[in-house]
């Protein structure tokens, strides 16, 4: 039994009622959200069914958080559809085909992944360039829902393209589709805001209240649902139709006429975008219980799901956050909550998909502009411009390729700009001209403290890693330094910011130890790390400096100062 996830094996009876409630109440989100989230990537419906089902139960049985809930993705959805939308004709079979091997591809990706233990992918993103992002993404799906919100069909995968589209169809406008929509729009914005609030001035607790509130895009679909069918609407505006009946088969499917070739790159962004989300995901629901997410792990179950996503007919799928915070807030314990919901997933594909044909489709819209509205978030812009003004500019710029060019080329943009931000300030590192605190043993930045001047001794602190990113530029900004002291006769450079060394920055230390040699001044390291210590030694520079490592900048300043007031 050792095979059973902890979980299971562990299980207590007092965990039972909440992962009953919380497999309950995820359906009523995900059934709307499965529909949706699948007209946004550009497939028929139960292909966004189909991906909420076996997903769900290899997340429970390889996963690691208590209550992530895998599934499709408003986000996902859009990186399909902008893939896709260049590759093959929507409704085509090439474009379902393409669709299940991206997740397939992506999925295959991160399992990959997870055997090489390359966890730290998810450090790919800088927070502000996945916030921009984000708030692209999620500008662009509020957009393209515009016109299915009013009765008619627009494509665009950007904002230029969404706006040319909307305004050349804006003709075929549905007066009744609109106002069904508008109508729903207006009562998910009103129960997200005021429902919990009243169910809780009713007297149900104020968890309980929270819980239900968020059943509200169910109540919305099936008020949609059943207006159109009592007053018979479903031939004046455009509806889900036949949702095919019954599991979906699990088989490898065909491959798209177009091959895979022109899929690799795109699954290999949708793969990282899925894992920095649910990663996310999983550790904001560990931290209240002071649980610990093994990244690898994630790596590992996230592809399962995705492959079992394509072998079962759906789309690239990943943690979804409204989902997950809607599970845990519901009362899940553990993953016994997914099995649950997965099992009346399979209740309702087995017996109750033809109820699903008069769903208005202007409905659906308005659950997606609901529910994704609220991800358009600029606090993390202000924040950004408050503290650091390249992670603004980096939202700033991420935000605005995505909306011009779309949120595939966005990503490879976001993925860019993060390295390039990196880069840039690694390759500029800060160096201080350090003193001695007065009294002390202690030495800082001259320009921050009051210090006192060391005789003949040059005091210098990188506060970075040396690299072929930077090393050409410390190496010119300590030479200066050096020629704006003319009566130094000993440079120290303190190495205690120094993490690692490659072979430029080696290079480099020997080119400045020759270079102020012929000044007359002598090159000392201090405070070398172990690591970094043994790098040197492999390349033979501790040899070159034996007698100049020293093991404290305070034992190199006596040795170097020798009679002088500092001596204490």
């Amino acid at each position: 039994m050792n095979w059973l996830p902890r979980w299971l094996r562990h299980y207590r009876r007092a965990d039972l009622p909440g992962d009953v409630s919380a497999g309950v109440i995820v359906t009523l989100l995900l059934v709307p959200q499965g529909l949706a989230y699948a007209l946004v990537a550009g497939l028929p419906p139960e292909a966004g069914l189909y991906a909420s089902l076996l997903p769900l139960l290899l997340y429970a049985f390889s996963g690691g958080s208590h209550a992530q809930s895998v599934g499709p993705m408003a986000v996902t959805s859009l990186l399909v559809a902008a893939t896709l939308s260049r590759l093959a004709a929507a409704g085509s079979d090439d474009y379902l085909l393409a669709a299940i091997w991206l997740a397939l591809l992506s999925g295959g990706m991160l399992f990959l992944f997870g055997l090489l233990r390359l966890g730290f992918l998810a450090d790919a993103l800088s927070q502000p360039v996945l916030a921009g992002f984000t708030a692209a993404s999620a500008l662009l799906i509020v957009l393209s829902q515009l016109a299915p919100l009013a009765g008619f069909r627009a494509g665009g995968a950007s904002l230029p393209d969404i706006a040319q589209a909307f305004l050349a169809h804006v003709a075929a406008l549905n007066p009744l589709a609109l106002l069904l929509g508008l109508i729903a729009l207006l009562l998910l914005v009103l129960a997200r805001r005021y429902l919990a609030p009243l169910l809780h001035a009713l007297g149900l607790a104020a968890g309980v209240a929270r819980t239900l509130s968020r059943t509200a895009p169910m109540l919305v679909v099936l008020g949609g649902l059943l207006a159109v069918t009592l007053a018979g609407w479903q031939s004046r505006l455009p509806v889900v139709g036949v949702v095919p009946g019954g599991l979906p088969a699990l088989r490898l499917a065909a491959l798209p006429s177009l091959g895979l070739a022109p899929l690799v790159m795109p699954a290999f962004f949708i793969a990282l975008i899925n894992y920095v989300q649910s990663l996310s995901v999983a550790q904001m629901l560990a931290a209240p219980r002071r649980e610990t997410i093994d990244p690898d792990r994630e790596l590992l179950a996230l592809g399962l799901c995705n492959l079992g996503a394509g072998l079962s007919g759906g789309f690239p799928v990943t943690g979804g956050l409204t989902r997950s915070v809607v599970n845990a807030d519901a009362g899940a314990n553990t993953q016994l909550a997914s099995l649950i919901t997965a099992a009346l997933m399979v209740l309702l594909l087995s017996t109750a998909t033809a109820l699903l044909a008069n769903l208005p489709l202007a409905v659906l819209a308005a659950t997606i502009i609901a529910s994704v509205a609220v991800m358009i978030d600029f606090r993390t812009l202000r924040a950004a411009w408050r503290t650091e003004r390249a992670d603004a500019v980096a939202f700033a710029v991420t935000f605005l390729l995505v909306l011009a060019l779309g949120v595939d080329a966005g990503i490879v943009a976001g993925v860019v700009i993060s390295l390039s931000v990196w880069l840039m300030r690694s390759s500029r590192p800060h160096i201080a001209v350090l003193g001695r605190v007065p009294g002390t043993e202690h030495f800082r930045n001259v320009l921050r403290y009051h210090t006192e001047p060391l005789p003949g001794v040059l005091l210098l602190r990188v506060d970075e890693s040396l690299f072929f990113g930077n090393a050409r530029h410390v190496g010119n900004a300590i030479q200066q330094l050096a020629a704006a002291s003319p009566d130094s006769h000993s440079l120290l450079l303190v190495m205690s910011a120094v993490n690692r060394l490659d072979m430029t920055a080696l290079s480099m230390l020997e080119r400045l130890d020759d270079g102020l040699a012929e000044r007359g001044i002598r090159l000392h390291l201090a405070e070398v790390k172990g690591p970094v210590l043994d790098v040197c030694k492999r390349a033979g520079l501790a040899v070159r400096f034996d007698g100049r490592l020293h093991l404290s900048t305070h034992i190199a300043i006596q040795q170097l100062c020798p009679g002088s007031d500092y001596q204490i």
